[in-house]
């Protein structure tokens, strides 16, 4: 007997058929949990779930008798949402749970009748002659890719004609390339593109078109290399929409489908070519794991979504579970990331990965996420893991926008772009409790900020400045930005030394031209007790084992305080419900009008009011300049350093803006180096010594290396001990 696809040994050979019906067995397989094991823990509770939602939909009184539910206004025009897609989104729960084995529903003729009339009420709200009015999306995207997936489980069982004019309509809305755009709305890109593909994969399956399948293998194989516009970028980050950061919301979607799309076609003659698969790969293990922790993706990811309550890492582990399925140079580490969420993940899985789920957890992967240090020039975006935290800034330059406002959400969040702070110790202490709704977000961590009536609103964009990047050896690193928030007068410069257990925050140059206060928020910390203590001492504080040190005499101001916002306020939610929650807010106060002024502390994740006195007087931690020139940290063998322009310090120079991450062992002297203008030509970099490497060039008392600026990519060379020159060997 054929196995199902999703039970297939990890190390098979792949399938060599090159026949659309293959796909066709592949795609049922796979929505069913053909031959999973239906007595693992996972799978049992997909099934209960499946189950419960499907008797939950077709109660008597809510399904009506015509295939429609009493909630659900079929007149409305779509905008941001729409109430029939509540209707499809049912549906599948009704078609899933008659087709898949394990629950009660299963080939159940009632639920049979009522599917029939269900699909039957489809054709009147999204049949052929419906005008598509209103938000394109779900006439070429939202509808169809419920729907295709609908028809191909239930070909054969449901009306005849009804199934036919299901497919004219689908047909008619979505055209007949993937790549070309439908009836209405723009030529799809990235995360777009790759929906499009789905529709397209499943009309060719509902048609018995394998030109079709084809067009949608062409299109995925290009879709899924790293892209100058919109999609994959070559750091392995994602953007949608623009220059704009989003591996954790359309580029989370982006790498549940293509892994999705690479299991259903795996072996067949529409499979990802060698190197889009490689690349996609490189995409899961770089960017996708890097930016989950816990439950959740790092929220400088999603973008827009931050204002939706659902929001949660969800395509992440999807994408994990999937794409550990598939072979590449990759797969152990996508392997063991999915091991990993899987151990924090908190609901439950649908049935499809519930069985991927058990594949994993009997495997016996290591549990493990990525750690170290990664910055990403395309997107302006830094990214510091450890076992025990997490932590990320998100900035924005001429190169890249802001975030969005679109379909109304995310009408508070200008600010997230500014150096905001992303600290978490456990994955969950911003999602899932209704935090988003009370923070101040004109408080965000991290940011330096004018404060005034419209210090947070709705103003998106490009930046207005080139500096943004960071560079590191891939275990710490630093970061940098010049601060020029949108609709604000204010300017600083912010950087980020980034270590093993801490992380140092300089601020300089801070200047505003108005009369409102300035402000830089140390953090803005959900608190889970409102009442948690908080520790301090002589320029330090600790609360929720994070610890605060303020090397020098600060104006840091301390608030305890209970906030309550909606989700209605940050938009597009009807939820006009008040949540409530405590915050632990900290901040240095600049004053009003402030000219030339700075901001200088450190913040360790991990640590015990007992514990900090005595970190604070072994850390090592020197904060060797942060003025308009030059911001330099040094700790031990250690030396990182942000040049705003060319400049010198500390026998270190360079010719240009650049960011530098510097260490000496016994194997020579490490340059880390990128240039965070992301321009183009040589910088040339200066270090104390006598050392010899690539492109360097030795003299009495330094060295000069010359490394490409290479669109802020960071160039690494080994520098290794000079002979002593003949002038010192003379005069010893």
């Amino acid at each position: 007997m054929r196995k199902a696809l999703i039970i297939l040994s990890l190390l098979a050979s792949p399938l060599h058929a090159a026949d659309i019906d293959d796909v066709r067995r592949n795609f049922i397989d796979f929505y069913i949990a053909a031959g999973a094991d239906r007595t693992s823990a996972r799978m049992q509770q997909s099934l209960g779930e499946l189950e419960g939602a499907a008797r939950t939909v077709t109660a008597p009184g809510f399904l009506l008798s015509d295939g429609s539910w009493s909630d659900i206004n079929y007149t409305e025009t779509p905008a941001g949402s729409w109430g029939p897609w509540d209707h499809m989104k049912r549906l599948t729960f009704m078609v899933k749970a008659y087709k898949t084995p394990g629950q009660s529903f299963y080939a159940s003729p009632l639920l049979l009748a009522q599917i029939d009339s269900s699909m039957t009420k489809v054709v009147d709200f999204y049949g052929a002659t419906r005008l598509p009015l209103g938000n394109w999306w779900f006439w070429t995207m939202g509808i169809p890719l419920d729907l295709g997936p609908q028809l191909v489980l239930m070909r054969g069982e449901i009306s005849q004609k009804t199934y036919d004019d299901l497919v004219s309509a689908m047909a008619l809305r979505i055209g007949s390339s993937p790549a070309v755009r439908g009836l209405v709305g723009p030529t799809p890109t990235g995360e777009n593109l790759v929906w499009s593909s789905f529709t397209h994969l499943a009309l060719g399956l509902l048609r018995d078109d394998p030109a079709m399948l084809v067009k949608v293998g062409e299109a995925m194989a290009g879709v899924t290399l790293p892209a100058t516009g919109e999609g994959i970028k070559s750091d392995s980050s994602f953007h949608q929409h623009g220059a704009q950061l989003y591996t954790g919301g359309y580029g989370g979607s982006f790498a549940n489908d293509v892994a999705r799309y690479a299991l259903l076609t795996r072996g067949t003659e529409y499979a990802l070519p060698d190197r889009s698969l490689a690349a996609f790969s490189d995409y899961v293990a770089d960017g996708i794991s890097w930016s989950l922790f816990g439950s959740y993706f790092d929220v400088s990811v999603v973008g827009r979504e931050v204002a939706r309550r659902s929001t949660t890492g969800y395509n992440g582990v999807a994408a994990l579970l999937q794409s550990s399925q598939l072979q590449s140079a990759r797969s152990i580490e996508i392997r063991s990331a999915a091991a990993r969420m899987l151990q924090s993940w908190q609901w439950g899985l649908p049935t499809e990965l519930a069985g991927l789920a058990a594949i994993v957890e009997r495997a016996g992967f290591v549990p493990a996420w990525p750690q170290g240090h990664r910055h990403y020039p395309t997107s302006d975006y830094t990214v510091h893991r450890r076992p025990s935290w997490f932590a990320s800034i998100r900035m924005f330059s001429i190169r890249t926008k802001s975030g969005e406002r679109t379909n109304d959400e995310n009408l508070l969040g200008s600010r997230q772009s500014d150096g905001r702070l992303y600290l978490v110790r456990e994955g969950d202490e911003y999602f899932g409790r209704d935090v988003w709704p009370a923070i101040d977000w004109t408080r965000l961590p991290g940011i330096t900020v004018e404060q005034s009536p419209n210090a947070a609103n709705d103003l998106f964009g490009y930046g207005t400045r080139a500096i943004a990047g960071g560079t590191g050896d891939g275990r710490n690193g630093v970061s940098a930005m010049e601060v020029a928030p949108l609709g604000s007068s204010l300017t600083a410069k912010k950087s980020w030394f980034f270590f093993d257990d801490a992380i140092v925050f300089l601020t300089n140059s801070i200047t505003a031209l108005t009369g409102n206060r300035v402000e830089t928020v140390v953090n803005q910390w959900p608190l889970r007790n409102p009442n948690t203590p908080v520790a301090t001492g002589t320029g330090w504080s600790v609360t929720d084992n994070i610890g605060y040190w303020f090397p020098a005499a600060t104006n840091v101001q301390t608030r305890r305080e209970q906030r309550t916002g909606t989700w209605a306020s940050l938009g597009a939610s009807t939820d006009t419900t008040p949540h409530p929650h405590t915050f632990l807010t900290m901040w240095i106060d600049h004053g009003i009008t402030p000219s030339g002024a700075k901001a200088e502390y450190v913040i360790v994740p991990n640590t015990t009011a007992a514990q900090m006195p005595g970190w604070i007087a072994t850390n090592g931690i020197s904060i060797v300049a942060n003025n308009a020139a030059v911001s330099a940290v040094r700790r031990g063998n250690v030396f990182g350093a942000v040049f705003w322009s060319d400049g010198v310090i500390d026998g270190y120079q360079s010719s240009g803006p650049a960011v530098i991450y510097v260490v000496e062992d016994e194997r020579g002297l490490t340059l880390n180096a990128a240039d965070p203008s992301n321009g183009i030509g040589t910088l040339r970099i200066t270090v104390p010594g006598r050392w010899t490497g690539t492109n360097a060039t030795t003299s009495w008392r330094s060295t000069t290396v010359d490394v490409p600026r290479n669109g802020g990519e960071t160039n690494r060379v080994l520098l290794t001990p000079a002979a002593p020159s003949r002038r010192r060997a003379a005069r010893r």
